[in-house]
């Protein structure tokens, strides 16, 4: 397991364990906070000598100073000074719940994780020594959480080895809506998570923004407004949210959507009429009520399946897509929306969820293409994972011709350890998997898809012109791609010359194909082929390529415009401790997971080996750490698919446009 273990490194996931309020729940601290801010300020920003007279305290370098009365305030939703910091104008030193567009992280993680982060401007601490991987994860915690002024963060007192107050659940700073006539402003109506709860609710609001969008932004039917950026933020208790419009007929206010009610402000609480968007106030929504509904199974009417259609979500508490020039959403002026939201609530105080929307509008000239969203449920259910093992599940996407992928993500819930995405279509050769999607990095024999008498084997991409698909570009295929040329052969046998994808081979192609040839171009390897690695699931990488990534056109092979990705699912295998259990699954309302109905294995005394015995006391004395000890107790469960985070999902998530 050692190519395991050294992969995930720093950024295994901090588990939210809220029962200790230190290093070690009753011991005694050293030394104690009043917050999360208060002990990153003590021991990172003082303890790194960041706040020295030269640095960011007197001398205020880069405009920035970090002394404890200023340094929250110097830094949380304030923009770099662009004269001193020239190159990373549209960055802010700290946005809360983003640690990609803040700065701060940024400089940080580029010298403690030089081969994962490069700092913008430069990698900070300058001349001191870099954060250890606990403090660079205390801070992204920090940021990811909201960034609070005050509370604590679960897990950073642990990670920097000091005590702090119990856990409450934190409110991020809400989004300022964009100026008017750049944008608009969609905001979800609140609902509250009781303490230590977990739970997934469905609800609907109504919105019209007819009188805040100007002619060029709307599209052709006059009904509709285009963007090109969007930005979310959410309360960070949130595990995902998912946004749907609703196409159908029924009104907004007809009965199947529930009682609409006030939620916040002033008249919390009061029936609303959905269309009456000011009745509520300022500071409030009018929407339906949040009943507990897996991926809103049961909300609404029967026909909802049919009748939504997927438009935006998040898996943390804040993110923001920049679509690439050209490229464009679409969105009716008005209608109904339903919140798909997913929490859960370790803390001993109920908690609010809310959520902010940004659309910013996209001009004239930046409304040609349409977004595609990657949503890739096809093996969302797949894991079937023994107690104390670890299985590795792998699937193909097939992009259409002329795809422009500019964006890659992933959804797992705590246990998917691992998540890759290959170029190219890997498949093994051989053995009982013969033809499975496979990962060409194995994590450990143990969990090859392929087992040991087979390979796994693909093309990361088509070399243009390798018509016997070798991995490589020979004398013969140079000869046969001149025959097509020459009309003497057809370009069916050999598809991959048609570089330009515009059915014929040309001059230049057959030139570029000759360069390759005396170059030795080659396929890449699988190390070459990584697009992706996620390796925490409620922080999922965002990888974003610029310019985006050019697959073939018409003509080319499924194979060469597919993608291999990879969940690894630990359950219990690197760490017994985490193996799933029955005691600590809640049940499910959904149709899978929960509970298993037999634990299979055992968590105290003979720790990983297997139950027997019809009985729970039988059960339980089979674990025993000799016969009579009394010490053993039959708990570990099967990891399978399901809506809890106990349970597991495998999601390939994304973006393209096609040219």
């Amino acid at each position: 397991m050692s190519f395991y273990r050294g992969i995930v490194g720093w950024s295994v996931f901090v588990a939210i364990a809220v029962g200790s309020a230190g290093p070690v729940a009753g011991q005694e601290c050293e030394q104690s906070f009043d917050s999360t801010y208060d002990l990153i300020q003590a021991a990172i920003f003082e303890n790194k000598g960041c706040t020295s007279q030269a640095c960011h305290g007197a001398a205020e370098a880069g405009g920035l100073r970090l002394t404890a009365d200023a340094s929250y305030d110097n830094l949380v939703g304030q923009p770099v000074e662009t004269v001193v910091d020239s190159g990373i104008a549209g960055l802010m030193r700290v946005v809360p719940g983003q640690k990609d567009q803040s700065l701060l992280f940024l400089n940080l993680a580029a010298a403690t994780l030089p081969e994962q982060w490069t700092a913008p401007l430069r990698p900070m601490p300058i001349g001191l020594e870099a954060l250890s991987a606990d403090e660079l994860e205390a801070v992204r915690e920090w940021i990811e959480q909201g960034a609070p002024r005050t509370g604590t963060v679960p897990g950073t007192g642990e990670l920097l080895d000091a005590c702090l107050p119990p856990a409450k659940p934190i409110e991020i700073v809400p989004l300022e809506p964009p100026p008017a006539g750049t944008g608009i402003q969609i905001r979800m109506p609140k609902w509250t998570l009781p303490a230590q709860t977990e739970d997934e609710v469905c609800f609907a609001s109504y919105y019209d923004v007819s009188d805040q969008v100007p002619l060029d932004y709307r599209g052709p039917s006059g009904d509709t407004f285009r963007y090109n950026f969007e930005q979310i933020r959410q309360d960070p208790l949130s595990h995902h949210l998912i946004v749907d419009y609703y196409v159908g007929d029924l009104p907004p206010d007809h009965s199947v959507w529930g009682e609409y009610l006030c939620r916040g402000g002033d008249k919390d609480g009061e029936p609303c009429d959905p269309t009456d968007l000011g009745f509520c106030g300022a500071d409030a929504e009018c929407g339906t009520e949040a009943i507990t509904a897996v991926v809103c199974n049961g909300f609404g009417p029967p026909s909802l399946g049919l009748t939504s259609r997927p438009f935006t979500g998040i898996q943390e508490a804040s993110s923001q897509q920049d679509f690439p020039p050209r490229v464009y959403r679409e969105l009716p002026l008005k209608g109904l929306l339903i919140w798909n939201s997913h929490a859960f609530n370790l803390t001993d105080e109920a908690g609010k969820i809310e959520a902010w929307l940004n659309f910013e509008f996209a001009e004239p000239d930046e409304q040609e293409k349409v977004l595609e969203t990657i949503f890739d449920t096809s093996a969302i259910f797949n894991m079937n994972v023994p107690a104390f093992a670890a299985q590795e599940l792998c699937r193909h996407h097939v992009f259409p011709p002329d795809t422009r992928l500019f964006e890659l993500n992933s959804h797992t819930h705590q246990r998917g350890k691992l998540f890759r995405v290959f170029d190219g279509r890997w498949s093994c050769d051989g053995g009982p998997n013969d033809g499975n999607a496979c990962s060409p990095l194995a994590v450990d024999p143990s969990v090859d898809v392929c087992g040991p008498e087979a390979a796994c084997v693909g093309t990361a991409g088509a070399l243009d012109g390798d018509c016997d698909q070798s991995g490589s570009i020979s004398v013969s295929d140079a000869v046969r791609c001149v025959n097509i040329a020459l009309g003497r052969a057809p370009l069916s046998s050999c598809p991959t010359a048609d570089r330009g994808g515009d059915g014929s081979v040309s001059v230049s192609e057959l030139v570029g194909l000759v360069n390759d040839l005396l170059a030795g171009i080659t396929l890449p390897t699988a190390e070459e082929a990584l697009l992706y690695t996620n390796l925490v699931y409620n922080d999922p990488t965002v990888v974003r390529f610029d310019p985006p990534k050019v697959l073939p056109g018409p003509g080319s092979r499924a194979a060469d415009r597919t993608v291999t990705y990879c969940s690894l699912y630990d359950n219990g295998w690197s760490d017994p401790d985490e193996v799933k259990r029955q005691s600590t699954s809640p049940e499910t309302t959904g149709f899978l997971g929960g509970p298993c109905e037999t634990p299979v294995g055992c968590t105290e005394g003979r720790v990983g080996a297997a139950c027997s015995g019809s009985s729970v006391a039988e059960r339980d004395a089979s674990c025993d750490t000799a016969p009579g000890a009394g010490d053993g107790y039959c708990d570990a469960c099967p990891l399978r698919g399901g809506f809890t985070t106990e349970d597991e999902m495998f999601i390939l998530m994304g973006a393209f446009f096609v040219e």
